[in-house]
């Protein structure tokens, strides 16, 4: 009998050394026996699963589940709904996969037809990220639990450093699309009006630069950044600069020019002045929508993906271009001033001479206010230029709604 009781005792015992191997073997394998689809947390207050993307220890990107609490929804009313092309494009491509390598996850995404989640971008973190080296974890209420929750591979190769530096690039342009539409906007209808008094071969490079900004706008809009695109858009930040330091020359060299002289009277000075002064204020309207072109078209490269070391010179070349501008409103005003001073004569009425200052004056205020608003909505879209690198840098952070699984809308929730 005794013998029967060791022989149990050290078979039972062999049994729990061979389980306790084989959980061991399993845990470094990354999978548990049984255990490949766990369940959904339950409503005994258990966290949530969360799926995380990090660069080392710190994270760049997480993604968890939701309920349906009024604090949660609430999140919503603030929020601003991204297009659907992004949710069924750039997100979808990103989330579904995620989802799908982490069964927690979907489990619990799956429990209802319409579920919440939350995705955390760490703008601060992606941007520290170099290539593709980042790594995916799960964690579950009591911290990681990688074996009990999906197979370590598999997330790894879903977590590309690419593909959630678009996401995070299409968020920062939702943030700004609507100000480089509505720039765009206001410049073309600007070219259109004044398109007869512009010289054709600048006017043309203007022209082309908002078509193919307005092109690429709406590529971006469908969260598309192609480097030929972005390319295209470096090009024309040449060409219109290369038009903008032309009309800045040719406005210097034109307030320059001397007035005829009339003998007697001053009939000559007015007309003069007064046809060099429209013709100054028609180069200092081209010369605005030049510089507002360029801003825009510097505005929708900002929003881009890339790294190209090229944004910071070329933003300090416009904010030299602006200051360059503004210098030339102050030689304008001298201008103005001198000319008016010119006409004047022994035997011309003083009502007469003071009719035609006037005139003079009115032509050239035209371009004067042009400049000045001009200076003033580019400062004001330099500062817009600014955020853009602020708001690549922050958190972002979106609610996405999935219908069995699959995303189906995302908010971009304020700060």
């Amino acid at each position: 009998m005794e013998i029967v009781i060791v022989s149990l005792a050290c078979l039972a015992l062999g049994i729990g050394l061979t389980v306790v191997w084989m959980k061991i073997r399993a845990r470094s394998a990354g999978t548990t026996p049984h255990d490949e689809h766990p369940e959904a947390p339950s409503a005994d207050g258990v966290a949530p699963v969360k799926v995380v993307v990090a660069n080392g220890d710190q994270e760049v990107m997480s993604m968890t589940k939701l309920d349906d609490s009024d604090p949660n929804m609430e999140l919503l009313r603030n929020a601003t709904r991204l297009p659907q092309h992004v949710v069924s494009g750039v997100l979808k491509s990103l989330v579904e996969p995620l989802m799908q390598v982490a069964p927690s996850v979907v489990t619990a995404v799956a429990t209802h037809s319409k579920q919440l989640m939350e995705v955390v971008i760490n703008g601060q973190m992606l941007a520290a990220t170099d290539g593709n080296g980042l790594r995916a974890i799960a964690k579950a209420g009591k911290g990681f639990e990688h074996a009990r929750l999906y197979e370590p591979s598999n997330l790894q190769n879903i977590a590309n450093a690419a593909a959630i530096w678009q996401l995070a690039s299409v968020v920062v342009a939702q943030k700004h699309l609507a100000d480089i539409s509505a720039t765009l906007k206001r410049v073309e209808s600007k070219v259109d009006s004044i398109q007869s008094f512009l010289e054709e071969e600048r006017l043309a490079v203007i022209k082309s630069a908002i078509n193919y900004l307005e092109v690429a706008r709406k590529a971006v809009e469908n969260g598309e950044f192609l480097e030929r695109t972005r390319a295209e858009l470096e090009r024309f930040d040449i060409e219109l600069d290369r038009a903008s330091m032309s009309l800045v020359e040719q406005a210097k060299r034109e307030s320059r020019i001397e007035l005829e002289r009339d003998s007697v009277g001053c009939e000559g000075e007015y007309t003069s002045a007064l046809a060099k002064h429209k013709r100054l204020s028609r180069l200092g309207e081209e010369l605005i929508l030049c510089n507002e072109a360029r801003l825009a078209n510097w505005y929708l490269c900002s929003i881009y993906h890339d790294s190209s070391k090229t944004l910071e010179p070329r933003l300090e070349q416009i904010k030299k271009s602006i200051k360059e501008i503004s210098s030339l409103q102050d030689r304008l005003s001298k201008s103005v001033k001198d000319d008016c001073e010119l006409i004047s004569a022994t035997f011309t009425l003083g009502s007469t001479i003071n009719e035609r200052r006037s005139d003079v004056k009115s032509a050239a205020k035209v371009g004067k206010h042009a400049l000045q608003d001009g200076l003033r909505r580019s400062e004001e879209i330099v500062v817009k230029l600014e955020t853009v690198s602020a708001d690549r840098q922050a958190i972002n952070r979106l609610v996405i709604e999935t219908t069995n699984g699959v995303p189906s809308a995302a908010y971009l929730c304020q700060k």
